[in-house]
């Protein structure tokens, strides 16, 4: 039974539905993928490894294939069908271009070629063997979307759509309470919630809300979007509260989002500026904040005078800098996978696409178009507006994040939903 918040949820067409099964069948599925797409996207598996290193994050990948196994048994021709996918193709040729990069790592050593980076043999290795197996991970995660008739499933994703921006604002208003302050990864006063990264909620929070409109009724859209947004400002990640007033202009023009949506930003942001010396006040007592509030200010400061001085932006402009150094060096074959995780520099590329590029050469660049074009003909959504504004978060956000392929499952899974087509279009 439908409830008046949620739109129809149907996937296929009846005929398909039949065809399909149903029952015990069904429930199982449905049950499976939601599970796994809550875990995914609320960044479980990489959270419970932080609180508790013994806890490691391939238990849980490895927990939902030992369910997801059974399904490719019994419906094997439809796995047979799901292999001829766009997705399914990609993700193939990806595979095969990281298991040459893996034996060529194996092999450096011995051999004197193309990696420029051999001192962390061993742990490149280990980086490729871990984007192998998310790979693969959301290829199998993708076949149960594919044979599922009805998007069910995603009523966790609607859950998520409340629970992950409640978590971060939470996590903003008591910093300690979520992780202890000095956990690897964190950013003292940028709230991150479960994921531990603020850059990488900020992105969850913004997928989550957009797959979830696929299956809430517009008209309840506008609040769910101040929430995600109201969170999104809490991680202070400026690619993320562009992004989201971007979204927010092509949502509009789409039609996916009323123009009502406009009038409720506009107040917020001459509210936020009115308040926003009371803020810095507000920063400057709190002493657990008392070592973030310049840089929070700073981030702040940005979207004032819009000046990229501050260390984050210096350090990013260095990597991107060193990235394509390492591309014009490499152009064909690139520098290897995981180069850019083992350089003199601090931090990877802040770059997807120029992570693809500085690794993989002249085939990286290939692979991110590629599957460009992939989630630009996915038929996930009813609304083409909500797919546009997908392919716009995965462009947008290629210039700010490295991690898409790699500790980031959720852009994976992601991209396994999105591209998905009925079987007509399979051949």
């Amino acid at each position: 039974m439908t409830s008046k918040f949620l739109a129809p949820v149907e996937l296929f067409p009846a005929e398909e539905t039949r065809q399909s099964g149903g029952g015990y069948l069904h429930w199982y599925q449905t049950m499976v993928l939601g599970a796994a797409l809550g875990a995914i996207y609320a960044n479980l598996p990489i959270y419970a490894y932080f609180l508790n290193p013994g806890l490691l994050p391939k238990f849980t990948y490895f927990g939902i294939f030992f369910l997801v196994a059974p399904l490719i048994l019994l419906k094997s021709r439809s796995f047979g069908a799901y292999l001829l996918s766009p997705f399914v193709r990609w993700a193939a040729c990806f595979l095969v271009l990281n298991l040459i990069h893996l034996g060529l790592v194996a092999a450096s050593n011995s051999w004197d070629g193309i990696y420029v980076y051999d001192i962390h043999s061993d742990a490149r290795q280990a980086l490729i063997a871990t984007r192998i197996q998310y790979l693969v991970f959301a290829v199998f995660l993708g076949f149960v979307a594919y044979i599922s008739p009805y998007k069910n499933y995603l009523y966790m994703i609607v859950a998520l759509m409340i629970v992950l921006p409640c978590a971060v604002v939470l996590d903003f208003a008591r910093p300690g309470l979520l992780y202890p302050l000095d956990t690897e990864g964190a950013v003292l006063g940028r709230a991150a919630a479960m994921f531990i990264n603020p850059t990488a909620a900020g992105e969850a929070i913004l997928l989550v809300f957009l797959i979830g409109c696929s299956v809430i009724k517009a008209k309840y859209r506008v609040a769910l979007f101040l929430l995600c947004g109201a969170a999104v400002v809490t991680t202070f990640s400026r690619s993320s509260i562009i992004a989201w007033v971007l979204l927010l202009l092509i949502l509009v023009f789409k039609r996916a989002l009323p123009k009502s949506a406009f009038i409720a930003l506009a107040s917020i942001v001459a509210l936020s500026l009115a308040l926003l010396g009371g803020f810095e006040n507000y920063l400057e007592s709190r002493q657990e904040l008392a070592g973030a509030s310049s840089n929070i200010l700073s981030r702040l400061d940005f979207f004032s005078t819009f000046k990229l001085n501050d260390d984050s932006s210096e350090e990013r402009a260095g990597v991107i800098r060193a990235g394509w150094d390492l591309f014009l060096q490499n152009p064909v074959f690139g520098a290897g996978a995981g180069a850019t995780h083992f350089w003199s520099h601090r931090a990877s590329t802040h770059n997807q696409l120029l992570l693809l590029a500085a690794e993989y050469g002249f085939f990286g660049i290939v692979l991110w178009m590629w599957l460009l074009v992939i989630l630009w003909k996915g038929k996930f959504f009813a609304e083409k507006g909500l797919q546009i504004s997908l392919v716009f978060l995965f462009v947008f956000m290629s210039l700010f994040t490295h991690q898409m392929f790699d500790a980031a499952s959720y852009w994976l899974a992601t991209f396994a939903l999105m591209s998905i087509r009925k079987n007509k279009d399979l051949a």
